[in-house]
């Protein structure tokens, strides 16, 4: 029971010295900023006109939405029947990229 006792009492003392050395970490960093938050902002804005910023986790750039195609509705449905005799809308899970027949 004595053993168990201090046991337990050696360990709580390895946890708090575990515990208070990381209340240092990280260091705290000086910074000193050189630019006002108005220029930050227009920063931002002008960043944002010319879509320089990155969004996500990986960091791509936003994509751009694609434009409106010069084709009509009529022409891509005409495209599509076209597709579609030909074959090359039906494919299976094994067949990529769809091929003819």
């Amino acid at each position: 029971m004595k053993t168990l006792v201090s046991a337990l009492i050696l360990s709580a003392s390895f946890i708090g010295a575990a515990q208070a050395g990381e209340l240092d970490y990280p260091p705290a960093a000086s910074t000193q900023s050189t630019v006002t938050r108005a220029q930050v902002q227009q920063e931002l804005a002008a960043a944002r006109a010319n879509g320089e910023l990155a969004s996500g986790e990986e960091g791509y750039a936003a994509t751009a939405f694609a434009s409106a195609g010069d084709k009509s509705r009529a022409q891509v449905k005409q495209e599509l029947a076209a597709a579609r005799a030909q074959g090359l809308t039906e494919s299976g899970e094994l067949d990529y990229p769809p091929v003819q027949g």
